[in-house]
């Protein structure tokens, strides 16, 4: 049976849209076996789908600069306790990230702590994390 060049050729473009797609979304570039702890200035964050957004001025040993990070969606980070408007541009911020494996600035945030103290996100029990030095704080998600 021969199979008609336009099939072969949809289900080509089929497979290279599949392999991109994965592509994005493979967090293969973070080490999830670490975590590192980060304080910075917001300079814009947005929790978006699918994943969030947060750029922090960071000053340390290596100067001032802007560090670009990538996070959880919307919805996982609402239930480790996001709300909207917990953080705004211009607070100060502390975050646990995996960082890239590449050992470029950036990373996944994990989780973080807001201005007021309020613990957000996910940190491995026993690891380093945010969360370490911040009172934990539960979010009511009843909707009561």
């Amino acid at each position: 049976m021969k199979i008609h060049w336009r099939v072969r050729a949809v289900l080509a473009l089929s497979a290279l849209w599949a392999g991109l797609a994965c592509a994005h979304h493979s967090a293969a570039q973070f080490d999830f076996t670490k975590a590192v702890e980060l304080q910075g200035v917001v300079k814009s964050i947005r929790v978006i789908n699918p994943h969030t957004s947060l750029t922090l001025t960071v000053t340390d040993e290596r100067g001032t600069r802007d560090i670009e990070f990538e996070g959880h969606s919307v919805n996982n980070f609402f239930r480790g306790g996001w709300r909207e408007n917990m953080v705004k541009v211009g607070d100060k911020i502390k975050v646990t990230v995996a960082p890239r494996r590449d050992g470029q600035d950036g990373g996944f945030v994990n989780s973080f702590v807001t201005a007021d103290g309020k613990v957000v996100g996910f940190v491995v029990p026993g690891r380093a994390g945010a969360a370490s030095d911040a009172k934990e704080t539960k979010t009511d998600t009843s909707g009561k």
